[in-house]
């Protein structure tokens, strides 16, 4: 063998030495002795550094990261219905705001129209506006008369019997005469006839109806209501 050979040898020796040989590595973790840890080869040391990042790293996740994690969940979970209590609690503090209004509304709509039911003693007054409206249309009352009271659940209903003669127009401008009172009257049963004029071509109406006001049912009222039942 020359001397190249020899010396090509050496080196690829050499360097199969420096190499990698899993083996050599098998057999030095067999002959590892925990006694005398600072004489274990750099692999061995390498391979329990490692294996000590990666337990402390396991440890570190399931002890500390994992309980965070599942703490950061149930407060997701947590402020996830906390938000939909809050747009729950805000639809309905806005459907809430709207019935008030409507309530308000609906208050002042009512005291409205009890301003222009007649009180008990108003009901002559009205009387006379009706029989002013009347005359100012041109009709003749042949009877004009208050009937009993009846009793509704909240409100007193007051009947009136009334008996006109006149021409059609002046009927038609009567009941417009009414419907324009200040105050609530309705009107119903009407029953109209004609009756003839000695001397006259044209024949006279004579219109029967019954008005009707209504009054607010007042505490007294309601306590003589009761009474009468017992």
């Amino acid at each position: 063998m020359s001397v190249d050979n020899m010396d090509q040898f050496d080196q690829e020796e050499g360097k199969a030495k420096k190499g990698f040989s899993f083996e050599r590595y098998v057999q030095q973790l067999q002959q590892m002795d925990m006694d005398n840890i600072g004489a274990w080869p750099a692999s061995v040391k390498f391979t329990m550094y490692v294996f000590i990042l990666v337990l402390i790293c396991v440890l570190a996740y399931f002890v500390l990261i994992r309980g965070v994690q599942d703490r950061i969940s149930q407060a997701e979970a947590q402020q996830q219905n906390l938000l939909n209590e809050f747009r729950d609690k805000d639809s309905k503090l806005r459907n809430l705001q709207q019935y008030q209004a409507q309530v308000q509304l609906m208050e002042v709509q009512f005291n409205q129209q009890l301003d222009q039911l007649p009180k008990e003693t108003e009901i002559p007054g009205l009387v006379e506006d009706i029989n002013m409206a009347g005359v100012s249309s041109g009709l003749e009352f042949k009877n004009i008369q208050l009937l009993p009271e009846v009793k509704q659940e909240v409100f007193i209903e007051q009947p009136i019997d009334i008996s006109v003669t006149g021409h059609y127009h002046s009927m038609g401008g009567f009941v417009s005469a009414i419907a324009a009172l200040p105050r609530i009257v309705t009107l119903h049963d009407f029953d109209i006839k004609a009756e003839e004029v000695k001397g006259s071509e044209v024949p006279k109406l004579v219109m029967n109806m019954k008005a009707k006001t209504y009054r607010y049912m007042t505490e007294n009222d309601k306590s003589k209501a009761e009474e009468s039942k017992k």
